[in-house]
């Protein structure tokens, strides 16, 4: 059950972007935001690699967790998670019936 929804890979692939813009900037507040990006980036691709791996619950909470600080555009990843985690929610729920 792969549960990789559209939000979370286009919330990695910003997270990335932020990444790649600010980690050869020679200003300060440039790397201070690359520093602050990078282990949330490292956080969210772990989570997908859980997800892939068949941990979609654990995966989409660590994703939630690595999102959450970058409110408003943050909010993409979380939606995302959040989606996966109601799918869940919903097919646990339907299997009781």
């Amino acid at each position: 059950m792969k549960m990789i929804n559209p939000l979370m890979m286009i919330w990695i692939a910003i997270q990335l972007l932020i990444v790649l813009f600010t980690i050869n900037s020679h200003e300060d507040e440039s790397l201070i935001i690359f520093w602050m990006t990078l282990p949330f980036l490292i956080l969210n691709c772990i989570g997908i690699i859980i997800i892939l791996l068949g941990k979609p619950k654990t995966g989409s909470t660590l994703f939630l967790i690595g999102s959450i600080l970058f409110v408003p555009i943050g909010l993409i990843g979380v939606m995302g998670a959040r989606k996966v985690l109601n799918k869940i929610k919903e097919d646990k729920f339907l299997e009781t019936l």
